[in-house]
């Protein structure tokens, strides 16, 4: 009787492990960690794989394309490259007077970071006033004309045979934004359109109002997208000693 009475009494029900690992504390806690450690490895995954492929290629990933972006400092370089090769400085400007002309060095370019004695020598005065000398005088010592030349080959762009103050003038566009202008000429050789090369003869030193005392002479003036600089930097120093 007591073996039946036994077997028909309900058989009492054991928690699981897993149920007994889900009642502690700290149970949830670290499932919540630990999933999020799993996604996050996941991301990183992904990210470091597009970031290693090659430059402009795709990876289809569960259906999505990935694009990796391009190198930009392979662009930079490209764009530096192209910067360099536009602000290129022109090879080195001949002499604007002909070969074996009896010239010396008349009044020199205006620097404002120059000495205050050498600003006071590059001053012009006319009619009461004083103004910055934008360019380089060759001064005949003879007193004689003398043939003025291109120093760069280029295309003449200005003309006049006679300013009332400078005399005539030509001046020749070249490569790199650059102009070079002769004052002060006579018997001008070349004309607006013209093709000149290194060394062709543009005219003759003359004299200017604006520069009487200088005598028979050429000024001479370089400018770069539009602004006059020293011409000397495009010289050789042992051509205008």
């Amino acid at each position: 009787m007591e073996d039946q009475k036994n077997q028909n009494q309900p058989i009492p029900f054991k928690k699981s492990a897993w149920k007994r690992f889900l009642g502690k504390k700290w149970a949830f806690p670290a499932i919540y960690i630990g999933t999020a450690a799993i996604i996050l490895a996941i991301v990183m995954y992904f990210q470091g794989n597009a970031a290693n492929s090659p430059a402009g290629s795709s990876q289809d990933k569960e259906g999505v394309s990935v694009t990796a972006p391009e190198d930009s400092s392979a662009a930079h370089d490209s764009h530096e490259n192209d910067t360099v090769a536009v602000s290129k400085t022109p090879e080195s400007l001949a002499l604007p007077v002909a070969k074996d002309v009896n010239y010396e060095m008349g009044m020199r370019f205006f620097d404002d970071q120059a000495p205050k004695e050498e600003q006071m020598k590059a001053l012009v005065q006319y009619d009461k006033s004083v103004t910055p000398h934008t360019g380089v005088d060759f001064v005949s010592k003879d007193g004689k004309a003398f043939d003025v030349a291109a120093v760069l080959a280029g295309e003449v762009v200005k003309r006049e045979n006679n300013d009332p103050l400078v005399g005539g003038i030509v001046e020749i566009k070249h490569e790199n934004d650059m102009v070079t202008v002769y004052q002060g000429l006579e018997n001008i050789a070349v004309n607006v359109g013209d093709k000149v090369t290194q060394g062709q003869k543009l005219g003759s030193a003359g004299r200017s109002v604006y520069e009487k005392d200088a005598g028979v002479h050429l000024h001479f003036e370089v400018r770069v997208k539009g602004e006059p600089v020293n011409p000397e930097q495009y010289l050789e120093k042992t051509q205008t000693q």
